[in-house]
C-alpha cells in the first residue's frame, strides 16, 4: 500500500487530494492547519516551524512521500522540509511553473501576499522563457474561502479588484497559485473580461505524478480547528460524506 500525506494551511490543498483521488489509488492523509490560516500573511520563519510540525504528526502514518500542496509552504519551506526529513517532497508551486512554460503568452499569478513576495512563480517562469509575468497578492480570499464564503457581492469587488491588471493586460494564462483559488474558479471567470487559460496546478500534479498505486482507496483528512464549518466544506469540495478529524500540531 503507498501511504501519501497532503498538507495544506486549511481547505485549498483539497483541491488537490481531490484531483489525486480521481486519477490514482492510494491511502491518503490530508492535515490542513486551518487554526493557524492565513499562511500568506505569515513570517517566513512561522511558516517553516508550521511545516515541519504537520510533516511530524503526518509522518505517524508511515508515509511514503508528501505533496506540499500549499503554494505558500512549496515557495518558502520546502528546501528546510527537504533537509529536516529523510522523505520525499512534490511541490504544487512545481507543477503550476511547469505547466505555464509549456502554454503560450503570458502569466497573470494570483497568490498569496506571502508566495508573491518570495516570486518564485515570476523568476523561475522569466528565467525559462520569454514570458512576461504579472503577481498580485489577493489578500482576503483564503479568508472567504475558509469561512465558507465563495460567492457573494463582497468576494465579486475584491476579485474585480484582483484582476484588473489582467483585464487591462489581457493575459493569456492565469495562475492559480493558491490551492484555495480553484474552489472559486467560476467566480474568477466571472469577473475576467475576457477568456484566458486558467492553470490549476493541482490538475497538473495529479496527472503527472507516478507511484505504485494500490488496490483501493483510504482517505483520512485531518484539520487543526476540526468545526462544523470546515466539516461541510471539506464535503463540498471532495463532493463526498467524509468526517473531519481533530489535529493537534
Amino acid at each position: 500500500m503507498t501511504n501519501i500525506g497532503v498538507f495544506d494551511s486549511g481547505l485549498g490543498g483539497l483541491t488537490v487530494l481531490r484531483e489525486l483521488v480521481k486519477e490514482k489509488r492510494a491511502n491518503y492523509y490530508y492535515l490542513g492547519d486551518n487554526k493557524n490560516i492565513p499562511y500568506g500573511n505569515r513570517t517566513r520563519k512561522e511558516i517553516k516551524d508550521l511545516s515541519k510540525k504537520i510533516v511530524k504528526f503526518l509522518d505517524k502514518k508511515d508515509i511514503d512521500f508528501f505533496i506540499v500542496a500549499c503554494n505558500t509552504m512549496s515557495v518558502l519551506a520546502l528546501d528546510d522540509l527537504k533537509k529536516y526529513f529523510n522523505k520525499k517532497f512534490i511541490s504544487i508551486s512545481e507543477a503550476g511553473v511547469k505547466e505555464a512554460l509549456n502554454v503560450d503568452g503570458d502569466v497573470f499569478v494570483m497568490a498569496t501576499k506571502a508566495t508573491c513576495e518570495r516570486h518564485f512563480y515570476k523568476e523561475k517562469i522569466e528565467e525559462n522563457s520569454n514570458k512576461k509575468v504579472y503577481e498580485v497578492a489577493c489578500k482576503k480570499l483564503v479568508d472567504y474561502i475558509e469561512s465558507g464564503y465563495i460567492e457573494g457581492e463582497k468576494l465579486d469587488r475584491d476579485l474585480k479588484n484582483y484582476l484588473k491588471l489582467a483585464n487591462e493586460k489581457k493575459t493569456e494564462n492565469i495562475i492559480l497559485a493558491c490551492t484555495h483559488y480553484p474552489i472559486i474558479e467560476d467566480q474568477i471567470r466571472k469577473n475576467l473580461l475576457y477568456e484566458a487559460n486558467i492553470i490549476d496546478p493541482a490538475k497538473v500534479l495529479s496527472e503527472n505524478i507516478k507511484f505504485k498505486e494500490s488496490k483501493d482507496t483510504n482517505i483520512e483528512i485531518y484539520m487543526t480547528d476540526a468545526n462544523d464549518v470546515t466539516e461541510k466544506m471539506v464535503q463540498k469540495i471532495m463532493n463526498m460524506d467524509i468526517s473531519v478529524k481533530q489535529a493537534n500540531i
